[in-house]
C-alpha cells in the first residue's frame, strides 16, 4: 500500500509540474513531460532521479515488512 501511495504521489506531482511548465513556458504538455523526464549530465536531475528511486525502494521494503508483520499476526491468532 505504501508503494502504491508513493507512486500515485510521484506521478501526480510530475503531471502537475508538467502542466504548470506547459502553461508558463507556453509549450505543449508532451514537450513538458519529455523535458521533465530527460536526464542530462550536469543538471542535477540525476540527483532527483536517484532520490526518487531510493524513495521507491524504501516504500517497497516498508510494504514487505508490513506484510510479514501482518502474516505473523494472523498465524498467532
Amino acid at each position: 500500500m505504501v508503494t502504491v501511495v508513493f507512486s500515485l504521489v510521484f506521478i501526480g506531482l510530475a503531471l502537475l509540474m508538467s502542466v504548470l511548465d506547459a502553461f508558463v513556458y507556453q509549450q505543449s504538455f508532451i514537450q513538458s513531460v519529455l523535458q521533465l523526464i530527460s536526464i542530462e549530465a550536469g543538471t542535477r536531475r540525476i540527483i532527483v532521479l536517484f532520490t526518487a528511486i531510493a524513495g521507491f525502494a524504501t516504500s517497497v521494503i516498508t510494504d514487505i515488512k508490513l506484510s510479514k508483520k501482518k502474516s505473523k499476526q494472523q498465524e498467532v491468532t
